[in-house]
């Protein structure tokens, strides 16, 4: 038998049983899963980890009881259990060990996700064919994680449903933009336990999706974009994340758009630092291209992922390498990817400094 498939069975079990033990008891699970974890977790993720759990138990007014609550009563315990597995395991355990095998023989970095801008009114380069190609060069050398921002509504998603299907084993992060979602593709969501859709928080219809979502138990998301952050706009900041409370969302997404200022994206990811420091809401907030250098440096030691928009342009790294449809990714990153770094020297996620 297969190792990697006894361990994936192995997980699958005790991920299984722990959702259960935290459903009915969280605190003793959560103190579980503290003593498990040092056993069971690969050291790079160990500390930030360990931290949220510690700074939840001591804590009795964090606001992530509530978010846990939110979660193992809403979603269902398979979602969970499977989205997890395959971002924890698949992405950052068992593909991390090839993408660093990888790297070290290409001479290059291979990132641990890839981001795709997709625009369906004009698909012609960055379109799903070539995604799906994509993602299958991606797998066989560890990127099992993928992100794609939808920039504009469509109405057909037979084609996207069928990659999430066909590349069960990854994990998708679907930035949906706002649109009212027919119940066939709410029902293509909650079957598709591999994706996490991503809703607009300011979006007219983004409400009315996810209270369908809920009722069907589906893992979702909000995202949140800003386009500047100062210390005048720190209370409409705590203004929005207040009004975020009502979606009884996990996960916020924090993006900043494409005229943000570096000041204002440091002065976000200060405010998030904060707000995760203390567990001030009920949900964690993900500072999206932060978090992604963040375990791109555990996992690498180096800033070290991939974004390509709708037009063909890859926007990171930066370089002048055009997308083109004939394109194989072994190429592609060799052209735009950093040369590796000696191994051993990637950075501990330290709590104390961030994300806890």
């Amino acid at each position: 038998m297969n190792p990697n498939h006894l361990t994936s069975a192995m997980i699958d079990k005790i991920v299984e049983r722990r959702i259960e033990e935290m459903a009915e008891s969280p605190d003793t699970a959560i103190r579980q899963l503290l003593n498990y974890s040092s056993h069971f977790s690969s050291s790079r993720f160990q500390a930030p980890v360990f931290s949220i759990l510690q700074h939840l138990l001591a804590n009795e007014d964090s606001q992530y009881h509530i978010m846990l609550q939110n979660l193992l009563q809403n979603v269902s315990h398979s979602a969970i259990k499977n989205l997890g597995i395959n971002l924890g395991y698949n992405s950052w355990t068992k593909g991390a060990q090839t993408v660093r095998a990888t790297a070290q023989k290409a001479g290059y970095c291979i990132p641990w996700i890839i981001i795709f801008h997709w625009n369906p009114a004009k698909s012609t380069i960055v379109n799903l064919k070539n995604m799906a190609r994509f993602i299958r060069d991606g797998n066989k050398i560890g990127i099992y994680a993928f992100c794609i921002r939808q920039e504009a509504p469509h109405q057909s998603f037979g084609e996207i449903f069928d990659i999430f299907s066909k590349y069960s084993d990854s994990t998708f992060f679907w930035m949906i933009p706002n649109q009212m979602l027919a119940p066939v593709h709410l029902d293509m969501i909650q079957k598709c336990e591999n994706v996490l859709a991503i809703f607009d928080g300011e979006g007219s219809y983004s409400h009315r999706n996810i209270s369908l979502l809920r009722e069907r138990k589906a893992l979702f998301a909000i995202y949140h974009i800003y386009s500047s952050f100062n210390s005048n706009e720190k209370m409409s900041a705590d203004q929005w994340m207040d009004y975020y409370k009502m979606y009884q969302s996990p996960f916020v997404f924090f993006l900043p758009d494409e005229s943000c200022s570096e000041e204002d994206r440091e002065n976000a990811s200060a405010y998030i630092d904060n707000a995760r420091l203390h567990q001030k809401f009920p949900y964690y907030i993900v500072d999206f291209y932060t978090d992604i250098l963040e375990i791109s440096h555990m996992i690498s030691g180096a800033d070290c992922y991939l974004e390509i928009d709708s037009s063909g342009q890859v926007v990171y790294p930066k370089t002048a390498q055009m997308f083109v449809p004939d394109s194989r990714l072994n190429g592609y990153l060799a052209s735009s990817m950093p040369a590796t770094i000696q191994a051993g020297q990637h950075r501990i996620w330290k709590p104390s400094a961030r994300s806890v």
